[in-house]
């Protein structure tokens, strides 16, 4: 693989100089989380991220040249890690005001970063990381969906409920970077997932208790589901039309989290499982059928699909408190889950690979 130029400056050769001696893959004299059998997880690195000194928050990746980027939000900046070399190549600063939300447009190799705190949509190409273009938004700027065939981001910033003005999505080509419309939502949006083969895209309400299902064409809510919980993650099965979701505690709001299983056909809830509060990410594998989440609580947990209707855990794993936002690239056969500075351990990026 031949890594783009910006790679081979000799700030980042200082860097992984500096760092070398702790980039291996398991160290002998640290222990090892325990993995239950039935998760389908082998734990493959522990990438020190030392530089780190807050909280992550979203992850993007580049499957093409195995690139996860991390957004580190005190100290305004994105990190790069390779994923080939389990290093981190790269830290891009200077652009952020508190980054939150990321994607990686692959077929346009451009990095979109969102900043919560000016409400900003940075985008940057992915070789040099130089600045293209920077979109004002609402307040609190955070989660980003794209759909390839229009070449379109959806962008999420705002929220009645936050106190930052109506919650809306802007739509922005990805091409020229201008916004192009916007869709309102009223409410903040926790988490969005979007149908590759069809048009609706599926949008967590925390502050309605609804997921709002959007159809793309016309930009219109056209149904609202309602569930038992804030929803504050989701991962969809499009396949199989499922919508998962896991629910988290709020302030005045005692409900249990949980996680659910909706019918995308009607919004019926068809199973309720037990699961970790504050849950920030959630991902489907859909050749494993299995559901990954990761939690502000300091868990990791697996789910089994068995069959449309019917799920069983398959396990946690303990991680550390803050170990809320992960990714999963199904091109690596990879799940990486960000683990913040805890009682004087660094920041580390763990990296498992999927088994049957």
């Amino acid at each position: 693989m031949i890594l783009p130029p910006a790679f081979r400056t000799a700030a980042m050769l200082a860097l992984s100089a500096a760092l070398s001696p702790a980039f291996c893959p398991l160290r002998a004299d640290t222990p090892d989380p325990t993995i239950p059998a039935d998760a389908g997880l082998r734990l493959v690195a522990r990438i020190p991220m030392p530089q780190m000194s807050g909280t992550w928050d979203h992850l993007t990746a580049d499957p093409r040249t195995a690139r996860l980027f991390l957004s580190a939000q005190e100290d305004h900046a994105v990190d790069v890690v390779d994923l080939t070399t389990n290093r981190p190549i790269h830290r891009i600063a200077g652009f952020f005001n508190r980054p939150q939300g990321e994607y990686y447009v692959a077929g346009l190799d451009k990095l979109v970063v969102t900043n919560g705190k000016d409400g900003t949509c940075k985008l940057l190409r992915g070789d040099t990381y130089e600045l293209l273009g920077s979109i004002q938004l609402s307040l609190g700027a955070d989660m980003i969906d794209y759909d390839p065939a229009t070449k379109l981001l959806y962008v999420e910033s705002g929220g009645k409920d936050s106190n930052r003005g109506p919650g809306k999505l802007t739509l922005i080509d990805a091409i020229a970077g201008t916004p192009v419309g916007e869709i309102v939502t009223d409410f903040r949006a926790a988490a969005m997932a979007m149908e590759k083969s069809g048009p609706r895209l599926y949008v967590a309400l925390p502050g309605a208790n609804q997921i709002a299902v959007i159809d793309r064409p016309t930009r219109t809510i056209t149904a609202r589901f309602d569930v038992t919980g804030r929803p504050a993650s989701m991962a969809l099965d499009e396949t199989g039309r499922r919508l998962f979701v896991a629910t988290r505690t709020f302030a005045g709001d005692p409900r249990p989290p949980r996680f659910l299983v909706l019918d995308t056909d009607n919004g019926q809830t068809l199973a309720s499982l037990d699961c970790t509060d504050a849950t920030e990410n959630m991902f489907f594998d859909a050749a494993h059928h299995r559901i990954y989440t990761s939690s502000l609580a300091g868990a990791i947990q697996v789910y089994r699909q068995l069959d449309a209707d019917h799920y069983r855990s398959a396990g946690q794993i303990a991680a550390s408190p803050h170990a809320g936002t992960s990714q999963f690239i199904p091109e690596l056969n990879r799940f990486c889950v960000a683990l913040a500075p805890h009682e004087n351990q660094v920041s580390q990026i763990w990296v498992f690979e999927t088994i049957p």
